[in-house]
């Protein structure tokens, strides 16, 4: 009897333990993901694409590092990052260190372009390649590259390089051709020309290339591919994925396990966020950070904001989960904006979110921005 009363003892305590201290989360997997792994999954969640009038080759939102450090310290690393556009994304995963990562787009041009600086990055040994297969510009024979500097002189250096257009078509040819034979059913031969078309806007403007609206007026504050990379966060800190080596060599041993999926979908479509969330969960990954940039102003304009409510339901989250959200004050100043910029760079946790969505509807973007953020 005494043994029996032992073990029931010994069973309560295990009891009363678990009731406060709860099961740890299951850790999401780090296995890396086949070529054919990385397509399937990229077609299986992808809706049809849609159009948007820019060309969104690089962002036009200058504020993006603002919001570094305290989305270091807001959040955990090892989640999995969601996001939406170019290579703006590829700093924020530097930082956070997701073991996975999804980038949804409405254009499927930018599905290119992501597969497009995939290609180019794992085919790099530093940033100092990277940068030069991108730009087109040879390093000059006999050049010692530095691994320690800061973008700032990286950008200062290949301003000096001279231009190849024979440099530039041969790598061409041979990324364009790895990526066509890695990804045969999510890239098609006629893709090459949008391709060549995102290739050679970097190689033409190189530290100079702006972002481009079509139908519409540039805005003045629109800023160049080098003042982005350049771009400092509110300690005055550069942030950008190509400040450190490390940073690079973290973003190149990621894209080379195929964790960076580009997905071609709509925040508020039917498929590509839901499908999303539920492979996360099923893999154990909770989102540490979702950049969605403006898009839910547009999502107001089209009254689908209800819709893509719903859709972030389906994403695993816990208090930890942040929301990265851009406000252009074309109207109002919103009170986190820096002087001196248009747009700000704003953090929210995605559970507050939702909770005062339900409390009461947000009801337009200005009360989206404004109503709930993460003091910097």
């Amino acid at each position: 009897m005494r043994g029996i009363t032992v073990v029931v003892t010994f069973l309560t305590v295990l009891v009363l333990v678990a009731a406060f201290h709860p099961v740890a989360v299951q850790e999401p997997s780090l296995a890396s993901l086949t070529d054919q792994e990385f397509e399937q999954l990229s077609l299986a969640v992808s809706e049809a694409p849609g159009y948007f009038d820019t060309d969104n080759l690089i962002s036009n939102e200058v504020s993006y590092v603002h919001v570094i450090p305290k989305l270091k310290e807001v959040t955990r690393k090892g989640g999995a990052y969601l996001g939406v556009g170019p290579d703006q994304n590829f700093t924020y995963m530097v930082h956070l260190r997701p073991a996975f990562a999804v980038i949804i787009d409405l254009r499927r041009e930018n599905l290119l372009q992501q597969l497009y600086f995939k290609q180019i990055i794992e085919s790099s040994e530093d940033r100092w390649q990277f940068l030069s297969y991108l730009f087109g510009r040879k390093i000059p024979g006999g050049f010692q590259a530095d691994t320690q500097v800061d973008v700032t002189h990286l950008a200062e250096h290949f301003r000096s390089f001279s231009t190849d257009p024979e440099f530039f078509e041969t790598n061409f040819l041979e990324i364009w051709s790895a990526m066509r034979t890695r990804f045969p059913r999510l890239i098609r031969d006629e893709d090459r020309t949008t391709v060549q078309a995102i290739a050679r806007a970097f190689f033409e403007e190189n530290l100079q290339l702006k972002f481009r609206s079509h139908g519409r007026r540039p805005r003045p504050y629109y800023p160049s591919y080098e003042q982005l990379i350049r771009a400092e966060d509110d300690r005055g800190e550069l942030n950008h994925y190509l400040n450190t080596e490390s940073g690079f060599q973290f973003l190149k041993q990621i894209q080379s396990r195929n964790q960076v999926v580009p997905v071609v979908g709509d925040f508020a479509g039917p498929k590509a966020v839901r499908s999303v969330g539920e492979y996360l969960q099923d893999r154990g990954y909770v989102v540490s950070a979702f950049y969605l940039s403006n898009v839910e102003s547009y999502l107001f304009q089209d009254g689908k904001f209800p819709v893509f409510v719903d859709n972030l339901r389906y994403l695993p989250m816990d208090r930890d989960s942040v929301m990265i959200r851009s406000y252009f004050n074309y109207r109002r100043r919103h009170p986190q904006t820096r002087p001196g910029f248009v747009v700000t760079s704003i953090l929210q946790r995605l559970e507050s979110f939702l909770e005062l969505q339900a409390e009461r509807p947000y009801r337009n973007y200005w009360d989206v921005a404004s109503r709930d953020f993460i003091a910097r």
